[in-house]
């Protein structure tokens, strides 16, 4: 063939690559591609969400990685800090399936599940994002303050709500908690209650309870209904004793404790407590104790003729029906005499003398004030029916203030009707008007003289016959006779007001002291008919006069008024103090002493003992911490003091003190107490008191505890020893979350 003509183009030769180069050419192009056609969210760079409907339900997906397996409606996978928001509720895992048709999810490796404002972490958790319900294997649940759930499997029945399986529930910390309880089966809103069924409780790794057939706690964000945890103790005559509480959150303005007693020698009883708030003026509290002594086996039954069905009962109510009328009731009755001395626990409730019931309504005008009382009381002291009950009381009082027209002239009036009921001695009627008409003379401006006349009419239904001894008990006998006692009186008041301030330097915040004094006097003369033979319902301090106001009666009460000529002296020191103030603030003023001693001679008597006991009343209070209180009524003739109480108060750091006496030489009564609180550790605190019976020579009872806390309960422990060999020994657990043993929970907690 020939040739073709021309220049000839030499031939290229083939390009051969090697084979290492050709590799690392193809990984960058691979890479190149991914990031193109699908790795939308690299490590580092800002995730954008990613909206998906998932079973018909909408939520935001966040991942590193996120693969679409098939169509549209298939599945999803996302991997790397994986975040699903739906609702209140939020989904963490390393990784997650997710079904876009069923919208099922599975989540698992570091998986957060947040169900609105509770926690829970798990090995694996099944969501369905359409129904909200799933499965949490090997799972915690956190619900706020410190309430901690686990179970092996929780399925999620609803919001915040689980079916837990081989669950422990505790408020420690850590994962060996100092308490926990285990629940074969239970269901858990962690917003309300967890309740459940074949339980236990663990201190540690030991089982304290080994089975307890049924559990509740109420998961106290607000207050909420459940069992709060048993109290155990011993008593030397009751025997070994337990208290299962339960608290009942009725609603919003109405919550009650209800527990359930046992004692093993003396049976089963039942204790509640009812409090209410009705409204901003209405409110009250109704509590009540009630045992069978079906078991009880001793002498003091037949001997003293107890029931076998004992308890008390006790209803406070408070109604301010307006700004000027209100209507309160306070009230006590009780099975027998001796209830409160052997189910007591405090020392006040065990030492009472009468159950009473008392019923007011009062009514406020500017000038005048009424009141209605009924009262009905048990005394517990005697077996003999001598109380002395009133039913009813009505009391109408007008305090000193001008007479309409005559402004120079002043009047007070005090008026009473009582029906008087008693089984045993002498009841009836009586009205009662005292009337006084006073002048007011300031001489020249250093004192002033007031005197004073009035009148007093008392009517009366019974007329005294006869003195009777009824078991041990003085009565009187009483015929019916319609008499009114009349009264004439006259007198005079003076009195005078001195004082004198002292400006301190500021040392330990007090600015200034002012001292006043105030002194006075007041001579009354008693004249009148028909005043022998009146029955004595109002005999004086010792007189039941409970309930009404003793500055009605007087020293010696409506009945003991008789012929009188008397002189009655006082001197009142106060000691007023005022704090050092800063600037723009207003300086605290307080009462830091104050001295009262009066007296009053009886002129009748001028030549036989004429002065009536001196009385002393002195306050105390020079800071925050240390009060001392005292009064005393001291004899003139060689009988010393009638009667004395002090009251002492002292605080200081982590201590704090209260000393005490009772003296009353005519009642026969002389009491010592005192009590110790001190915080031992910030841990620890403890308290010790004892009351001795001076008189007898014999400890009445002597009390002494210990509190200790730790992270996530408290323990205390009390004994207490009393009077006649009982004693008393009493352990109760405080666990954080389910209440405090031994404390009642009151509304609002």
């Amino acid at each position: 063939m020939p040739r073709a003509l021309g220049p000839q183009r030499p031939a290229t030769p083939a390009v051969r690559l090697p084979h290492h180069v050709l590799v690392v050419v193809l990984i960058a192009l691979g890479a190149v591609l991914l990031h193109v056609s699908g790795a939308w969210a690299q490590p580092g760079a800002p995730r954008q969400p990613v909206e998906v409907r998932a079973g018909g339900q909408e939520a935001v997906l966040l991942a590193d990685h996120i693969q679409q397996l098939g169509g549209p409606t298939d599945l999803l996978i996302a991997t790397g800090n994986v975040e699903i928001t739906q609702g209140t509720s939020r989904l963490l895992a390393d990784r997650v399936e997710l079904s876009r048709d069923t919208g099922e999810a599975v989540a698992q490796g570091k998986v957060v599940f947040y169900d609105g404002q509770d926690r829970l972490i798990a090995d694996r958790i099944d969501y369905n994002l359409k129904t909200g319900t799933g499965v949490v294997y090997n799972g915690s649940a956190f619900a706020a303050p410190y309430y901690h759930l686990s179970g092996e499997q929780m399925t999620r029945i609803g919001p915040s709500t689980y079916r837990v399986q081989r669950g422990v529930f505790t408020t420690c910390e850590g994962d060996d908690p100092d308490w926990s309880i285990r629940i074969n089966r239970a269901i858990a809103d962690l917003e309300d209650i967890v309740y459940g069924r074949d339980a236990s409780f663990w201190v540690k790794k030991f089982p304290l309870l080994p089975w307890v057939p049924f559990f509740a706690v109420a998961l106290r964000r607000e207050r909420q209904s459940g069992f709060l945890f048993p109290t155990y103790g011993s008593s030397s005559r009751k025997g070994l004793f337990a208290r299962i509480p339960y608290y009942w959150a009725i609603s919003d303005s109405q919550d009650a404790t209800i527990g359930l007693d046992f004692f093993t020698r003396r049976g089963l009883g039942v204790d509640a407590e009812y409090r209410y708030i009705l409204s901003r003026d209405t409110r009250g509290a109704a509590s009540g104790f009630f045992i069978n002594e079906a078991i009880r086996e001793d002498r003091d039954r037949e001997r003293l003729d107890i029931p076998e069905n004992r308890g008390f009962f006790s209803l406070k109510h408070d109604w301010q029906i307006d700004p000027t009328l209100s209507f309160k009731v306070d009230s006590t009755v009780t099975s027998d005499d001796l209830v409160f001395r052997e189910y007591g626990d405090r020392l006040q409730d065990r030492g009472r003398d009468r159950a009473e019931t008392n019923v007011f309504i009062s009514k406020r005008w500017q000038s005048w004030g009424l009141v209605g009382n009924v009262l009905w009381y048990q005394d517990l002291t005697t077996p003999v029916a001598v109380e002395l009950q009133r039913v009813p009381e009505v009391i109408l009082r007008g305090p000193r203030q001008p007479i309409p027209g005559l402004p120079f002239l002043l009047y007070d009036t005090q008026a009473s009707f009582t029906n008087f009921i008693r089984d045993v001695g002498s009841d009836g009627r009586r009205v009662d008007l005292h009337e006084r008409v006073y002048l007011p003379i300031p001489v020249m401006g250093v004192f002033t003289i007031t005197p004073f006349a009035g009148g007093r009419l008392t009517y009366y239904n019974k007329r005294v016959v006869d003195l009777r001894n009824q078991e041990g008990v003085t009565v009187e006998d009483t015929v019916h006779d319609d008499r009114v006692r009349r009264q004439i009186e006259f007198g005079f008041e003076a009195e005078t007001r001195a004082s004198r301030v002292f400006v301190l330097d500021g040392s330990r915040g007090v600015g200034a002291l002012q001292h006043v004094v105030e002194p006075r006097l007041m001579m009354t003369q008693i004249r009148g008919f028909d005043q022998k033979d009146v029955p004595q319902w109002d005999p004086g301090p010792r007189g039941a006069t409970s309930g009404v106001d003793p500055g009605y009666y007087g020293r010696n009460g409506v009945d003991r008024q008789g012929k009188a000529n008397e002189i009655t002296y006082s001197l009142t020191n106060r000691l007023n103090a005022k704090t050092v103030a800063g600037p723009d603030q207003q300086p605290v003023r307080w009462e830091m002493a104050r001295l009262i001693l009066s007296q009053t001679y009886n002129i009748l008597r001028a030549s036989d003992e004429p002065f009536k006991d001196l009385y002393g009343d002195l306050i105390v209070q020079p800071n925050e911490t240390f009060q001392l209180r005292a009064n005393a009524a001291y004899n003139m003739y060689g009988l010393g003091f009638r009667q004395a109480n002090v009251d002492l108060r002292a605080a200081y750091r982590d201590t704090s003190v209260l000393v005490g006496s009772r003296y009353n030489d005519i009642a026969g009564a002389n009491y010592v107490t005192a009590e110790l609180n001190h915080r031992l550790t910030r841990d620890v605190d403890v308290h010790m008191a004892t009351s001795w019976d001076v008189k007898a020579g014999v400890h009445v009872e002597h009390r002494i505890g210990v509190d200790w806390r730790f992270q996530c309960f408290s323990i205390s422990a009390e004994y207490v020893d009393r009077y006649r060999n009982e004693n008393e020994f009493r352990f109760t657990i405080g666990l954080l979350g389910l209440g405090q043993v031994g404390t009642r929970v009151g509304t609002g907690q």
